[in-house]
Formats: C-alpha cells, structure tokens, sequence
C-alpha cells in the first residue's frame, strides 16, 4: 500500500512539471468521460431502471400482433385474457382519453385516462389522499367518481385537503372524488408529460363494448406470476386468441406480448444506443490522444528511465510508476467529467416535454457512480498501457547510446504513435460520416414537399366543456330525435366570428390537423365495387369545414372543397387525399363514387359522394409516409353515430391564417369567451412551430452526433500536431545533419508532411472501410438517403484529408526552419 501511496505522490509530482500536457489530458479525457457518463445516466434512467411500480419487472403489454409499441384491442378480448390466463397473476385494462375539469373560474383540458379498478392493486400504488377505485365502481351504472392528479388538487382546487368526497364536474358531469394520486404516479406513461395533469376515471364497459370486438379502444397490462416467463405467457394468449371467433372484417384474433418498459422506451432505446456507441468512439479517440501524449512523453525521459533501470530499478516499478500517472490522469478527468456530466443533465432537462419518456427520473444513481470507476480503469489502462510496454520493453544500455545519438525515425515509439493517430482518423472518418448522413437526412425532411404553408397559420384545440370522450362512444339508434349538432349550434357561428376578427384572413375547423399526433381511422366500402372481406380499405378521417384547403395553402388537385354549404340538410359528400385515390382508385375518376362509412355499425347510414380529391398532406411525421385520408363536413355528420362523438364532440382543432402578425390566441380566447364560454382552449402553435417540433429529434441527433464528431476532429488535430511537433523536436539532430549534408528546406517540410499524410490516409482508409460495414445499421434513421451516399464520404474524405495536412503544417515548416549549426551544437 505504501509502495503505490510513494508511486501516486511521484505521478502527481512529475505531471505537476509538466502542467499542459496534464491539462491537456485530463481536459481530453473528461470530454470523453463526461459525455459518456451523461448518456450513460440517461440510458441506465429510462432503459435499466425498472418503473416505480412493485414487480415491474413482470409487467407485460398486450396488444395486437400486428401492432409494433402500443396498440388498441377490444373490450370482450380483454374479457377473455382476464378470465381465462392461468400464467398472468392480474390482467387489467385502460384507454387513453380526455375530458374537461370545469372550475369557477375556467374550464381545463386534461388527460383523463380510463381504468379498470384492479389496475391500481396490480401496480401497488397508493394515493397522496382518500383511496382508489373499488371493483364495484368500475360496472355498468356505477357512480360516477374521480381521482385527482396531484397537480390538478393543488393549481385547481387549490390543495384542499378536504377534497375526498366532494363533487366536481368533469366533462360536464358530476363527479365524486375518491381520492388523489402523488405526482410520481404518471400511468398510462404512454400519454406523455400531460398525465402530470390529468385524472383518471373507471373503465365501465358499456353495450358497445360488451357486443363489438372490433370496438378497439382498450389496452392491457398484465402482471406475470412469479417464475412466469413472457414466452410461456405469449404462448398461453396463443391458445386464448385461438379460441376467439373471427371478427366481421374475418381476420383472425393475434396478440403479442412485450414487457411493459419495452413498449414503453421503444422509440427512444435505438436512438440512445446509438448515441452511446457514438460517445464510445469518442472515449477511444480521447484515449488514443491521451496515450500518444504519454508515449511521446517517455520518448523525452527515455535517458531518465534508462539511468533508473541501471541504478536497480525493475521494469515493473517503472511500469507501475506510468500505470500511476495515467490512473492520476484518469481520476483527474473523472472528476471533471461527472461536472460536465451534471451540466449535460441540466440541458436534458430542458429539453421539450415528451421527448425522451421518464425524463423525471433521469439522475446520477449508484450504478453510474459504478460505471464511471470502471470508465476509470478502462481510461487508465487504454492510455497508459502502450507507454508502460515501451519502457518494460526498453534495453537502458540502447536507450542511454541512443538519447546521445537522438531518436531516429524507426523507432517502436513512432511506428505506435504513428498507428494511435491512425486509429483516431479511423473512428473519426465514422463519426463524420454519420453526421453526414443524418444532414442530409435533416436537408431532405427540410426541403420535403409538406402539403400546407406554414407563414402564418396557427392552430389550436378547442374542447367542449361536457367533452364525451372516446372511451364510451355507442351508436343510438333513436335517429328520430337526434339532437342538433355542436357543429351548427356552435362551431360554425364560432368560425364567422373567428373570421371577423381584424387580421384574420380566413379560418378553418378540422379535427385532426397536420402533425397534431391525432389520429381516428375508419374502414370503409366503396359502393358498386366489389368487396374483399379479408382486407376492407381503411384510411383515416377527419370532420372539416369550409376554407381548409384556402387557410392551408393545399391545392384541390380535382373537383371542389367542402364548403360551408355543405350542411346537413345538402347532399352528403366527402373529399378524399391523392393517396386514397391512388391506392384505391387506381387509373380512375374517384369523382362521383360512393362511400360507405359503416352504416348501421358506425351510424353513418347514408353513402357519401366524393366530389373532390385534395393534395396529399403529411400527416404523422415530416417525411413520413402519407395515409389516405377522408375530410366529411363537420354538419354532416349524423348526431347518433360514433364519429359525431369522436370528431366533434370530444376534442377539435381551429385553424387560422392571419395577413400579419396579431395575438391570436388572445383574440381568440376572446371569441370563445363571447360566443362559447366554457370552452378549453389549449396547444397553440403556428404549423412552423408544429413542423420543427415533428423534426426536433432529428436535429437533435444532428447536433449531438456532429458536436462528437467535431469533438473527435479536434482530438485528431491535437493528436496529429502533438505526434508530429514531438517527432521534429527528437529529430532535431538528425534534422540538422540532412540539412549540413545539403538538404533543402522544401525537402526537410515534405518529410514531415509525408508522415502526416500516412497517418491520416491509413485512417482514413480503415475509417471508410468501418463505415461502409456500420452505416448499415442506421439506415432506420435516413429519409431519402443511402447509408453508402458516395458523395456523404468524399466529403469526408476532402475534409479529413485538408484539416489533417493543415494539422501537420506547422510542424513541418518549424522542421524547415531549424538551424543546422543550433540544432548540432544544441545536441
């Protein structure tokens, strides 16, 4: 132990006289560890560390096959898994959805996520106040009852502890509060940062539910039995779906089971992973660095080595005595690191809500702390270890004749120098060429055809106070007393009002806008064309009103718009995308046919005629592929149908185009006020603002990926500077003996540069090797380009090619420059 205290306080006392080459390490080194330990601490955040939830670990998700992440099922298929899964401990149900908390002083937009009773118990979780649901509140007809979020009790009912029992109103119904929930439990995680907001009501199965399975607006979560695995689970819902009778469509029932995280981190996992190889890159260039500094280190105490070998010291002292330095090094950097770490966290933290899930418990745990010791050990064995060999290896007697002699060319301190600042072209012509990649990917989502205008234009929703939800929609077959619609009695004098407004050029109703991240689908039939049962045309839809396609700048590509005309005592029509067309009116006029929306099942009982098809709009995601898509008109709609309750009467979106720059969402707060009150109007944005929120992880992927590559780039700059300035001093004699024997100055800078341009051209070669056998495995993040782009890697090529020779530049002319008769007497 004293033997390694002695060897740690003579490290400490040698790079104390050698503070820029320290501080140059330990600043490589702590980039490198630093954004290792931060992406390591999001990764072992959202990724290895199991949800707040007992057993967590054997939660499953159970959605349909065919399904990738969450996906719907149907009321009765839960029945099924619920009453007939021996392998699963407690199966329960819930569906996403929302509703309005109607205070004295303002109506509030919510989350308001449908559960079943037992989910809470399965989960194990207990409220800040009152209790949870009991299996009773959750039948047909019970009491209507809530629980809070945490954050609704404090901002709405201002924490009244006396809140269990009291009646509050929701969705224009009167509920009694049960209980509410602490503001760490965030279930269904899958409905973002507005669960923090939300409440949450029971699952009652209503007719609709207990009699169509294709009614799918539930999910399941299952707890597996102790010693159950999902494959043994997966096969058992094999068994129950085997059993289940066919839906009208006539596919076959499927399920498929994921752990509960899995589906939860999915679209994030391959992002994070690939930005840890990235950062891993990057901790092995910062190495290379680190042990071409100490390499070219020893080469200067050579002569002091080889004197401490001849006066008895043994080559593993010496070696321990570098291992010191390079571990003094490496803690030296760790702490700097975990600082830069901490300052990473900060940024993520400010990152859009929603972008990566758990982000709340993102935070530096004990298995980082963990991590980042093993990170030291591994940095101090990688840079210091070549260096260690080279004085075990060294012969003090040769060492002694040749430190008066100077260092020739071929030395083994070289030829590894040489190599180190190869390896770091290598993993840096991979990290360039990523980042090329995924700028040409950003350049293509940028300059991708959108279907719409984004210069002043906004958007917002709008929910109506009694908002229905979407979790207890029901056909009424009472169509001789439907009541008028919300869309006549208050949406259409909304827009006229809307259209008043001084600055507004026109304004639209749709329900679900461009990049809203809404989304209502429908099968449908074409009348007098033939059917095929297995595989019924589906597309998306979506109530409008007039001037959409004016108030979006989207051109009608054939026959006319929906008007304001179109009411519900007109013809019923409805406009389809290109796409629709495309797919399923192949070389035909689309104009005039007749589509079905469900008849009797759906409430749609009379056929629409297609009087116009609109250019295609992206829908989803920037780039993405555009799904065919059915506009009806907002009056259209029968009262009594499904789609009344989904596209109207739950939640819609206003859209306004303005000729300056006016505060719209004043002004229109202003108008629902007066004409509307009760209203809660939320998510205003321009469709700029909704464009580049769409396009934010690839810009963020960009920018982190090329601040690696940039970080690495500098590395070999700084490495190839350091390796050739180190090579022209040791060669200084030898330098002066070419140019007393009549070598030019031309010749003297060329050698230099030679060496330069064999380091980075075998890199660089390695490097384009590497990449054209990696870059395969983020095809997944590419739009409209090829992982093997030719002209991503001559870019590469030029650019690494001109920085390295400007890199080796000043090396070279300081060789040309030298004296002979300095450099000869100096020696």
């Amino acid at each position: 132990m004293t033997t390694w205290l002695n060897d740690l306080t003579g490290a400490l006392r040698q790079l104390r006289q050698s503070p820029g080459l320290a501080l140059l390490a330990i600043l490589t080194l702590a980039l490198g560890i630093g954004a290792n330990t931060a992406i390591f601490t999001v990764i072992e955040s959202v990724l290895l560390r199991a949800l707040p939830y007992t057993h967590a670990d054997r939660l499953l998700y159970i959605g349909p096959v065919d399904t990738p992440g969450f996906g719907n099922t149907s009321w009765l298929n839960y029945r099924d898994i619920r009453d007939q899964s021996q392998q699963l401990k407690t199966v329960a149900a819930y569906s996403e959805d929302i509703g309005v908390v109607e205070t004295q002083d303002a109506s509030q937009s919510v989350a308001a996520p449908r559960v079943t009773p037992n989910l809470f118990s399965m989960l194990d979780v207990q409220p800040l106040l009152g209790r949870t649901f009991t299996q009773s509140e959750g039948e047909t007809g019970a009491a209507e009852v809530v629980l809070l979020s945490e954050a609704v009790w404090r901002q709405s009912f201002q924490a009244d502890p006396a809140i269990v029992g009291k009646v509050v109103k929701i969705s224009g119904k009167p509920h009694t509060v049960v209980g509410v929930m602490p503001s760490s439990f965030l279930f269904p995680e899958s409905m973002g940062p507005d669960i923090r907001k939300g409440v949450w009501l029971p699952l009652k199965p209503t007719a609709e539910m207990s009699r169509d399975r294709g009614y799918h607006f539930q999910n399941i979560v299952g707890e597996l039995r102790p010693g159950i695995s999902t494959v043994q689970a997966q096969r058992e819902l094999d068994a129950i779906a085997a059993h289940i009778p066919k839906t009208k469509s006539d596919n076959a029932v499927a399920f498929r089971a994921t752990p509960y995280q899995e589906v939860l981190t999915g679209p994030v996992r391959p992002i994070l992973y690939s930005l840890f190889a990235a950062l891993v890159l990057v901790l092995l260039i910062a190495c290379a660095n680190v042990s071409n500094l100490l390499i070219a280190r020893c080469l200067g105490r050579q002569k002091e080595f080889a004197v401490r070998a001849a006066l008895g010291a043994s080559r593993s002292r010496l070696v321990r005595q570098l291992l010191s330095e390079g571990m003094m090094l490496s803690l030296a950097g760790c702490v700097v690191g975990v600082i830069l770490a901490q300052l990473a966290m900060v940024a993520t933290r400010k990152l859009p809500e929603g972008t990566i899930p758990r982000a709340d418990s993102i935070a530096i745990h004990w298995t980082v702390v963990l991590a980042l010791a093993v990170i030291a050990i591994v940095t101090t064995v990688l840079s210091s270890l070549l260096p260690a060999l080279l004085v075990a290896r060294a012969n003090p007697q040769a060492a002694l004749q040749a430190a008066s002699r100077g260092i020739g060319s071929r030395s083994v301190s070289r030829r590894l120098s040489g190599w180190l600042v190869a390896g770091e072209v290598a993993l840096s012509t991979l990290l360039l060429v990523g980042t090329g990649l995924l700028f040409h990917t950003l350049w293509n989502l940028q300059q991708s055809r959108l279907g719409f205008e984004t210069a002043r234009v906004t958007t917002f929703s709008a929910t109506p106070a009694n908002a229905a939800g979407f979790s207890e929609m029901a056909v009424s077959e009472d169509t001789g007393n439907a009541p008028p619609s919300i869309a006549t009695l208050t949406y259409q004098p909304v827009l006229e009002r809307i259209r008043q407004v001084p600055g507004v050029e026109s304004a639209t109703l749709i329900t679900t806008p461009p990049l809203s991240g809404m989304d209502m689908k429908t099968s449908f039939s074409i009348l007098n064309q033939a059917k095929d049962p297995a595989n019924k045309p589906e597309a998306r839809i979506s109530a409008v009103s007039g001037d959409y396609a004016r108030t979006m700048g989207t051109p009608v590509l054939r026959g006319r718009m929906i008007d304001d005309e179109d009411v519900a005592t007109a013809p019923f029509v409805v406009v389809i995308n290109d796409s629709l067309a495309k797919k399923y009116f192949p070389g035909k006029d689309p104009l005039q046919k007749q589509m079905d929306l469900g008849g009797k099942d759906t409430g749609m009982i009379k056929p629409y005629t297609i009087v116009g098809v609109l250019a295609d709009q992206v829908d989803s995601n920037v780039g993405g592929a555009v799904q065919p898509f059915i506009l009806v008109p907002q009056q259209q709609i029968p009262t009594t149908s499904l789609f009344y309750q989904a596209l109207l009467e739950t939640v819609v979106n206003f859209v306004v185009k303005t000729r300056g720059d006016i505060p719209v969402a004043a002004e229109m707060r202003s108008v629902f006020h007066q004409a509307a009150p009760g209203f809660a109007l939320d998510n205003f944005q321009t469709m700029q603002q909704a464009v580049e929120k769409n396009t934010f992880n690839q810009r963020l992927g960009l920018s982190l990926v090329g601040s690696f590559a940039g970080l690495a780039v500098a590395m070999v700059i700084a490495g190839l500077y350091g390796v050739l300035s180190q090579l022209v001093s040791y060669r200084r004699r030898e330098i002066g003996v070419r140019m007393a024997l009549g070598a030019t100055r031309k010749s003297v800078a060329e050698l230099v540069l030679r060496q330069g341009s064999i380091m980075i051209g075998t890199g660089l070669g390695a490097g384009l090797l590497l990449a054209f056998a990696t870059t395969r495995l983020i095809k997944d993040f590419l739009y409209q380009v090829q992982a093997l782009d030719m002209w991503t890697y001559v870019a590469v090529a030029v650019t690494l090619l001109a920085v390295g020779l400007i890199a080796a530049l000043i090396p070279a002319r300081r060789a040309a420059y030298i004296e002979p008769m300095d450099a000869l007497r100096t020696e």
